[in-house]
């Protein structure tokens, strides 16, 4: 599976390079990087593999516990632990990639740290 990759202006908003909303990855910046793209693509398939409406539902419960957690928006992201994985895996190959979309799994520990 391929992401359908579009530049916008104003989404996602300034302070994110991208996101993905299934099947699609938007950017905002000048060019989408490798690593932004490797980050995404993990994000993608961790969207295919929980059929795509759980993996929102897991996002936004990790994301508010975080918050409650941390305090914090910046820390609840980045103890998301399906952003701890993207960041994990974003320097490795598609293949890779996509034989590990439940990585996130053993990331949720580290997120309550």
């Amino acid at each position: 599976m391929r992401p359908i990759i579009l530049h916008t202006r104003r989404f996602p908003p300034k302070k994110y390079h991208a996101i993905t909303l299934y099947p699609f990855i938007f950017y905002n910046g000048k060019e989408l990087s490798e690593t932004d793209l490797r980050h995404e693509t993990v994000h993608l398939w961790q969207q295919v593999t929980l059929l795509v409406i759980p993996f929102y539902i897991l996002y936004l419960l990790f994301w508010i516990t975080g918050l409650i957690l941390h305090k914090n928006h910046q820390k609840a992201y980045r103890k998301n632990p399906f952003e701890i994985s993207a960041y994990r895996l974003e320097s490795q190959s598609n293949t890779k990639i996509t034989t590990k979309s439940f990585h996130w799994i053993k990331c949720i520990k580290e997120a309550w740290e």
